[in-house]
């Protein structure tokens, strides 16, 4: 697919592509086994600066393009999903405090949120519900100063290793959100989860026990979260799901070589067997199809119009043929796809997630559902 994209985007391609290819891929094993980025990496991927590319250079960006931003997520998504998820999850949590903060939160926090020198976290899942605001259980009361919190978060990214955590409480029958440092002693991370699709990744409960967060550390208006959960969720589905299209060209990429170097007496299956040449023409089509439909809903980010309907898209497609595309390049692969020698292996493990990562999927299909039947007609 040829996209047109800016001189700048360009080169935000061409150098996190180079950075991916030089130093993620050749010790990716050891990135997903540890989820850390060794030292050196680690200030190479630092001296990047991505997460500056669409932040103001009032809090040290550099005033970029969000298209700029999802490139780079995309590419990182290639390698690996743990840088991936390092510049996305604050993408997350910076793009609220750039919008909802007070100039203080913004002065104070952003700056280094963007450097990913601290990580952050969003906190907004209970045991009781995914994504009901009405079920929530976690509350915050008004008291001199600011407020305090009582409850507990469940499956957070980052609830651990995150400094700044954006948690989300019941304010009499509304949702506000707050801004934590996970450094207060009211505080708890609890127990960690060892998941299926990525067990390197850092998530687990929050216990919060009177955590005084004050008046200032209030994003947006009191009763305001719901609305800040939604526009927040509506810009990270977008740059999740770049990643997850960078994994699935990956994985066809894997496939692709994986078919022309295997043989079949004397002939590579990629010539001699159409059925493999079919699934790589349709892997193919599902890949081209997800890029258009990123870079359509990133390009409406940068012009500033609404995304909410075109991202939970996004999010549906995605989810569907990323699935789709690494479970058909574990079948190219034979045997061999099921050995954890092989990357395809652990693509297919990250692939299955994207259909509850950031909102799962049925969600997704009712909030397209009531947008077209509030149309009445599917053209718009």
């Amino acid at each position: 697919m040829t996209c047109s994209f800016s001189f700048e985007e360009m080169e935000i391609q061409k150098t996190v592509r180079k950075f991916v290819t030089n130093e993620i891929l050749p010790n990716r094993g050891e990135i997903e086994k540890t989820g850390c980025l060794p030292a050196v990496t680690l200030n190479k991927f630092l001296g990047l600066e991505l997460l500056k590319i669409y932040f103001p250079e009032k809090y040290g960006g550099s005033k970029g393009s969000f298209t700029g931003l999802v490139i780079a997520a995309k590419e990182l998504g290639y390698g690996s999903f743990v840088p991936a998820m390092m510049l996305t999850q604050n993408a997350l949590v910076g793009w609220v405090l750039l919008n909802y903060g007070s100039d203080s939160v913004k002065k104070d926090y952003l700056p280094s949120l963007i450097s990913l020198k601290t990580s952050g976290g969003f906190a907004f899942t209970e045991s009781q519900t995914g994504s009901d605001p009405k079920q929530l259980q976690t509350v915050a009361r008004k008291v001199d100063g600011g407020w305090l919190l009582n409850g507990s978060k469940r499956f957070i990214t980052f609830s651990k290793i995150g400094k700044y955590i954006i948690i989300f409480a019941k304010t009499g029958d509304q949702v506000s959100a707050f801004l934590v440092n996970s450094a207060d002693p009211e505080y708890e991370p609890g127990k960690r989860e060892v998941f299926f699709h990525m067990p390197f990744l850092d998530n687990g409960d929050i216990y919060l026990k009177n955590c005084f967060v004050p008046d200032d550390h209030v994003l947006g208006q009191v009763g305001q979260g719901f609305e800040i959960l939604l526009k927040a969720e509506a810009m990270g589905k977008i740059v999740f799901c770049a990643e997850y299209i960078g994994l699935a060209e990956r994985a066809v990429d894997l496939a692709l070589k994986y078919a022309k170097e295997k043989e079949h007496r004397g002939v590579p299956i990629a010539v001699k067997f159409q059925l493999i040449q079919g699934k790589l023409g349709i892997m193919a089509v599902r890949l081209a199809a997800m890029n258009a439909l990123l870079f359509a809903t990133s390009a409406k980010v940068d012009l500033g119009e609404k995304i909410s309907i075109d991202s939970a898209r996004l999010k549906i497609l995605v989810a569907e043929d990323v699935k789709q595309i690494t479970a058909t390049a574990m079948e190219i692969h034979g045997a061999y796809g099921l050995s954890t020698e092989f990357d395809i292996s652990s693509l297919y493990q990250h692939a299955i997630s994207a259909q509850v990562v950031m909102g799962v999927s049925d969600i997704q299909r009712v909030i397209v559902a009531r947008q077209l039947l509030g149309q009445g007609s599917c053209r718009s």
